[in-house]
């Protein structure tokens, strides 16, 4: 009987048979017309495998086909079109050529990653067994206790049978932060700190800060693991707010696997992000983030190399010690934690079921500022901790984790995409040799059929074309700083998303510059083209070859344009929808009510038979049901001490049943809107205490399903090829037209900021 081992070796022997037989079938010289009945027959077999996902056999010979036409194309690119005779226009070709075999490599190693996927159902706590004392983390730097106070909230009203320690990590707290040279820092960080303390102190859980800044996050971590004890350590960023059945969901498993290192849940964002918002396309797509988390990290999982996230995640501490603690080399230390861990023979797993609910960045500075720091996190991995080099890695791991860095890379190589044909077209350099027809029996296969596989790989979690979008933006302003990465591994260093910014009216963002200036050369590029065209005959073949590129990076860039006009953003908080019952009652006079969506402070009602329409300033009662613990009420916040270095307290063990208790609270009414069947109203919440704070946040954030509804309806998005870039044209144009507009009224909304509501309005709202 063969050992699991042998088996294992057994089956990687075979693989890479597999690929050398490919590799060699893609570097046979055929004649083109073969080469195109080759062509057909791998379309076939890819629709064929599109419409049956159910096969695993039939899947993966659709993605091996996919792989054989796409190396068959590289292969004609190297043997067929370089202009090797010319010194001049060789290093352009070759730069083409290199970012073409880089675009292969993902595409390819995305193929492995996700070949299949693990779908892992929820693991039971089971009782009978001990119970893991669980620490939570919260780290904090300079978010405002207003961003941080619904998280904490939260954790402090997560369901589990044994105990939970809160822990607020505050580095913005820190003795460094507190006596900077800066006067103004250094009042600014002792009011910050104080608000914090005393939210705290309000809601039961402990506050922890140390001396200095050392390892930004990491180094925060790290001084929390030598002042807690918890066997399980759920590590959430300050904005994102777990559901009240996160640690149920999730705890149940750690006792069923011994080995299990850690597990991740998904990043799940209630605001869209700002390119999202700026091109008005929040309910028509799936949101950015759904393509890494609902299928990329379920495709790792299954090869045992889901990796740590950075929040929303529960590792065992003694996985973690093992590992020496949060890594502090680089500053994505999530991921290259993960792989310290894997590497030590721990495994881990991904739940994909949402059970945070986060923030995106609310301006497209902010969001170039997070995505810098991953890039640079990432290829700092690359260099200095290299999966491929990695003792302990098992082979699929190593390749999972090679595809995370090696992505990063894509601003050089998208950037590169975007000049190549301006070479061509104002300096008449030949980035490529060969006809329209060579062009179309190689690379139109190649196109086609990748794009249809990638359709269906990831077609519910990402619209087509989309990601050439988010890359092509992102690429204009991450260029230098990934370069500086590669110059120097060390030198950057780790920097704090900013989140619950406001704009109060619609403005183009600073870097649009960037984007107008590209659209200028790739725009004189595409006229000087068209113009050769008609007045060299001769060059059409290969004029038409290049602009049907320019032109795709022109729209591209249109669209960007579009993505760069920041709209109006005056809601500090989210609001989510609840659809739950309730009463409200004012002067004597009672009525049923929906409160049809919520926010931490306020809410929206649908109030349907009081006698006399509401009026703005009128205070309500409303009285809803809110689960409470039936043994006792929350924690004697005075049991519970602040401190700067303080030892795990308990923040309640919450091992009773939950049972419905109603909760009265005080609304002032903002708007009215009169309804034939009733009236709806805007309404603030009045009382600021920590009952009505857990309330309001329970009934915002603590159900999962809500979240599970959105991502089902962010699938639903699906559309086909020839639809998704139907659209894609047509909002190139919108986000022109858009541009045009805002251009022409930035003097009008200069003006009327001047004269804007009262921004808290729309916190009400």
């Amino acid at each position: 009987m063969k050992t699991p081992n042998a088996l294992s070796g057994m089956k990687w022997f075979t693989a890479i048979l597999l690929f050398v037989a490919i590799t060699g079938l893609a570097t046979v010289n055929v004649s083109t017309e073969t080469h195109l009945w080759l062509s057909a027959s791998a379309f076939v077999i890819v629709m064929l495998g599109m419409n049956r996902s159910d096969r695993n056999m039939l899947n993966l010979i659709m993605l091996i086909t996919g792989a054989l036409i796409s190396l068959r194309y590289i292969w004609w690119r190297y043997d067929q079109t370089l202009p090797w005779e010319s010194s001049i226009d060789m290093p352009f070709a070759l730069a083409l050529f290199i970012t073409e075999i880089y675009g292969i490599t993902i595409y390819l190693l995305g193929m492995f990653v996700n070949v299949r996927q693990r779908e892992r159902d929820i693991v039971p706590i089971d009782e009978s067994k001990p119970l893991p004392v669980i620490d939570v983390f919260i780290p904090t730097y300079n978010e405002s206790p207003r961003v941080v106070r619904p998280t904490i909230s939260a954790a402090m009203q997560l369901r589990y049978p044994g105990t939970v320690n809160v822990w607020v990590l505050d580095d913005g707290g820190t003795a460094q932060k507190l006596n900077d040279p800066n006067l103004q820092r250094a009042n600014a960080a002792r009011q910050r700190t104080n608000d914090l303390k005393q939210l705290c102190l309000e809601l039961g859980a402990n506050y922890l800060t140390r001396p200095a800044n050392l390892n930004a996050k990491a180094g925060n971590i790290n001084h929390a693991l030598k002042h807690s004890s918890g066997e399980l350590i759920l590590i959430l960023d300050a904005d994102h707010v777990p559901t009240r059945d996160f640690l149920v969901n999730t705890v149940g498993m750690f006792q069923q696997q011994p080995r299990l290192g850690f597990l991740q849940t998904p990043h799940f964002f209630v605001t869209p992000n700002p390119i999202e918002r700026n091109l008005g396309i929040e309910n028509k797509v799936p949101a950015e983030n759904e393509m890494f988390y609902n299928r990329i990290l379920k495709g790792m999982d299954f090869w045992n190399a889901s990796f740590f996230c950075g929040s929303a995640a529960i590792i065992r501490r003694k996985a973690l010690v093992e590992a020496e603690g949060i890594s502090s080399k680089t500053i994505t230390e999530d991921a290259d934690t993960a792989i310290n861990i894997h590497a030590n023979g721990w495994d881990s797993a991904y739940i994909n079921k949402a059970m945070i609910a986060g923030l995106s960045p609310d301006t497209f500075g902010a969001y170039v500022a997070q995505r810098t720091r991953w890039a640079q996190g990432m290829l700092q991995i690359f260099m200095r901790n290299n999966p491929l080099l990695k003792r302990g890695l098992s082979l699929p791991q190593k390749l999972c984790y090679l595809n995370s860095t090696l992505f990063w890379f894509f601003p050089l190589f998208r950037v590169i995409y975007l000049l190549a044909p301006l070479c061509y077209l104002l300096f008449d350099l030949q980035i490529f040799v060969g006809n329209a027809n060579d062009f179309i029996a190689y690379a139109i296969p190649h196109l086609i059929i990748s794009m249809a596989i990638n359709q269906h790989l990831f077609g519910n979690s990402r619209n087509a074309f989309f990601s050439e979008l988010y890359e092509t933006i992102l690429a204009l302003f991450l260029l230098l700083p990934v370069l500086s990465v590669l110059v120097n591994p060390r030198k950057p260093s780790f920097t704090v998303t900013p989140k619950g910014e406001t704009t109060d009216h619609t403005h183009f963002s600073s870097l649009t510059p960037v984007v107008l200036a590209l659209i200028a050369i790739i725009g004189t590029a595409e006229a000087w083209g068209i113009y050769r065209i008609y007045q060299y005959p001769v060059e059409q073949g290969q004029l038409t070859v290049v602009l049907v590129f320019n032109t795709f990076n022109l729209l591209m860039c249109l669209v960007c344009l579009g993505a760069m006009v920041e709209k109006r953003q005056r809601r500090f908080e989210p609001r989510t929808r609840c659809e739950t019952r309730a009463s409200v009652s004012i002067n004597g006079e009672s009525s049923d009510a929906l409160i049809e969506d919520a926010s931490i402070s306020g809410a929206r009602l649908t109030i349907p038979s009081l006698s006399q329409p509401l009026q703005p300033n009128d205070v309500i009662q409303l009285v809803c049901l809110a689960e409470q613990p039936k043994s006792s009420p929350q924690p004697d916040t005075e049991s519970y001490p602040i401190s700067d270095n303080i030892h795990g307290n308990t923040a309640g063990k919450s091992s009773d049943k939950m049972h419905l208790k109603p909760h009265r609270l005080a609304l002032r009414v903002h708007q009215v809107h009169a309804l034939a069947t009733g009236q709806t109203v805007n309404c603030e919440l009045m009382d600021a205490d920590a009952k009505a704070a857990q309330i309001f946040t329970s009934m915002t954030f603590g159900h999962s399903q809500r979240w599970a509804k959105r991502r089902e309806f962010e699938a639903q998005q699906r559309k086909s090829l020839p639809h998704a870039f139907a659209s894609f044209c047509k909002l190139a144009f919108l986000g022109l037209t858009q541009a045009i507009t805002s251009a022409g009224n930035r003097q009008d909304s200069s003006g009327s900021a001047a004269h804007h509501d009262n921004p808290t309005q729309d916190v009400r709202q």
